[in-house]
């Protein structure tokens, strides 16, 4: 749906007086039965359509971010349980949100559930925006008459995603900016500081030290071909981001080998299968059926690897095989959750067992994280003492050997 500026005229039905101002919807006669609710009759309504405007709307990502969604969500389900209505529900939503195109894709949203479309069905109208976990869960609700209470569950469950997301964030940072910071200070002294030692030592004919010979050379290169550097790392991360688009087997190769990583592949281990325990769990808690559980859950995973392992989880199902088959025996798997999927399915409770394994995966998530901390500090640690090491001895030896070639 698309929303558009309308500047509007309008009575005040209360004391008469003229009020001008803007508004957004999807057409003339939604903007003015919008006004007729909140006390104005319409005198005039013009579309308002400046380049700005149309340029303010250009988006190239997700407008609403991942906690503004959760608030969002969260917020509707405490208004229904209040007892406000669902459109008078979306439409405080929509009023109160300060972001122009978050407040647009809002405005969209009641404009849908006021006009008689389900609120399932207007969120689908923003496939972008809304996941499509969220729109079953919704539409689970609203077939159930439950609608706050599955709001209330569908935000918790995107609230221990993106919490668990953040924690492995965090995890992962801490190595990026020590790594930065060392190949900062590295190039600084390679161009800034050890030029000048060349100089000194050609003019009382000295000769350098190797480490220092390398470290200056390389410095000499990156300073005499810094655009062709900056242009070829340039090329090669857009010819690596194109390759990763258009080939799924290199995608494949980059899922299996983020997996298989020291260290890091146990955070991604524990994201996809937390995601994967947690998904299901909260889909056949609400009766989805497992093969449509697979495949919204399916729809939450980016990795390739996870994905295939579900497609095969699929097709067991559909041959009358176990669905933890997949999971056996994996190098992307781990034996809690094979076996305790594997229990779930043969008892017959596998929906409460997905909740058993998602609350287990919740409260190791803290555990691993701070395990894996403490096993990359002592390693960023050795680089970079190793890294300082190497250039103090590449500043301080060319002093030294001067020393004892003037004596």
């Amino acid at each position: 749906m698309v929303i558009n500026d309308y500047k509007y005229k309008a009575k005040r039905m209360k004391d008469g007086k003229i009020v001008r101002g803007m508004a957004e919807g999807p057409s003339k006669a939604i903007v003015d039965q919008f006004l007729f609710d909140n006390g104005l009759r319409a005198i005039e309504i013009e579309q308002h359509a400046s380049i700005i405007a149309r340029l303010n709307r250009i988006t190239l990502n997700k407008v609403i971010k991942e906690t503004d969604l959760i608030f969002y969500i969260k917020q509707l389900s405490s208004l229904l349980r209040s007892g406000v209505k669902l459109n008078e529900a979306c439409e405080i939503l929509a009023t109160q949100q300060t972001n122009k195109n978050v407040r647009r894709i809002y405005y969209g949203i009641y404009y849908e559930v006021n006009s008689g479309q389900s609120l399932s069905d207007a969120f689908k109208s923003f496939p972008r925006e809304f996941p499509r976990l969220l729109v079953s869960m919704v539409s689970v609700g609203e077939k159930t008459g439950d609608l706050e209470t599955i709001l209330s569950e569908i935000g918790e469950y995107f609230e221990q995603q993106y919490r668990l997301k953040s924690q492995i964030k965090s995890t992962l940072m801490l190595p990026i900016i020590y790594f930065i910071v060392a190949i900062g200070v590295a190039i600084f002294l390679m161009v800034g500081v050890l030029p000048q030692f060349e100089s000194m030592y050609s003019t009382l004919g000295g000769d350098l030290p190797g480490v220092t010979l390398f470290f200056m050379n390389t410095g000499n290169f990156i300073r005499d071909n810094i655009l062709f550097i900056l242009l070829g790392m340039i090329v090669f991360i857009t010819l690596i981001v194109v390759i990763y688009k258009r080939s799924y087997g290199f995608q494949y190769f980059i899922s299996a080998l983020a997996i298989k990583m020291p260290i890091f592949g146990e955070l991604v281990k524990m994201n996809n299968l937390s995601r994967i325990a947690s998904t299901l769990a909260q889909l056949m808690k609400n009766h989805v059926p497992l093969q449509d559980s697979l495949m919204n859950t399916y729809e939450t995973i980016e990795n390739k690897v996870y994905r295939k392992m579900l497609i095969t989880a699929q097709k067991n199902v559909n041959s009358g095989d176990l669905m933890s088959q997949a999971f056996e025996h994996h190098y992307a798997s781990e034996v809690v959750f094979t076996r305790m999927l594997g229990v779930g399915e043969k008892t017959g409770e596998l929906g409460k067992m997905m909740n058993n394994l998602s609350k287990f995966y919740d409260e190791d998530s803290d555990i691993k994280v701070e395990r894996l901390k403490k096993a990359i500090e002592p390693l960023l640690l050795i680089f970079i003492y190793a890294m300082i090491l190497v250039m103090i001895l590449a500043v301080m030896l060319p002093s030294l050997t001067l020393s004892d070639q003037l004596s």
